[in-house]
């Protein structure tokens, strides 16, 4: 019965619409603007990421998230590293040494959309905009270890091969972002 009721939801979720992303921008610092529906449809797959710069389980994770972005670029995976979250003063700068650049959520708009809830929930849209994975990056909080799961690079190798996701959606790890 269990089995069941999972097949189903996990039916219900691939069969919700993605949100739209249609007037969505974000900003890096300078001003520069990243409007997300043209550049999701012009990657293979864009992982977007959900950033605190005090999570612990971010900072432990950002090494990982680079090398991951590093590795699957060549490959049409653009990985989309978003700040939603309302700062103090200076608390924002602590995250530009992930090695991803870190693009700003004014009023926090992707993050409400997506309901994002935790820094490093992960949404994944293949080209044509469509959801294809949400959820954490692997099964490791803040002391990271080879044995983790790695849900993200596993769906994302998956998408690529032209297989869907072993799995829709995975238990992100993270702070609760304190959305502005």
């Amino acid at each position: 019965m269990l089995s069941l009721l999972l097949a189903l939801d996990v039916a219900a979720r691939a069969a919700t619409p993605a949100p739209s992303l249609s007037d969505i921008a974000l900003r890096a610092d300078g001003g520069r603007a990243l409007v997300l529906e043209p550049f999701v449809r012009a990657q293979r797959l864009t992982a977007v990421v959900f950033f605190s710069a005090t999570c612990p389980c971010f900072a432990a994770h950002r090494a990982r998230l680079a090398a991951l972005a590093r590795d699957l670029d060549a490959r049409g995976v653009r990985f989309v590293v978003v700040d939603s979250e309302r700062h103090a003063a200076g608390e924002a700068a602590a995250g530009a040494a992930s090695g991803l650049p870190i693009w700003r959520d004014d009023g926090a708009r992707l993050a409400r959309r997506l309901d994002a809830r935790q820094a490093t929930e992960t949404f994944v849209f293949d080209a044509t905009g469509a959801l294809r994975y949400h959820g954490g990056l692997d099964g490791d909080r803040t002391h990271l270890t080879s044995a983790a799961t790695p849900r993200l690079r596993d769906a994302l190798t998956g998408l690529l091969a032209g297989k869907a996701p072993s799995f829709a959606s995975a238990k992100t790890l993270g702070c609760v972002l304190r959305l502005r």
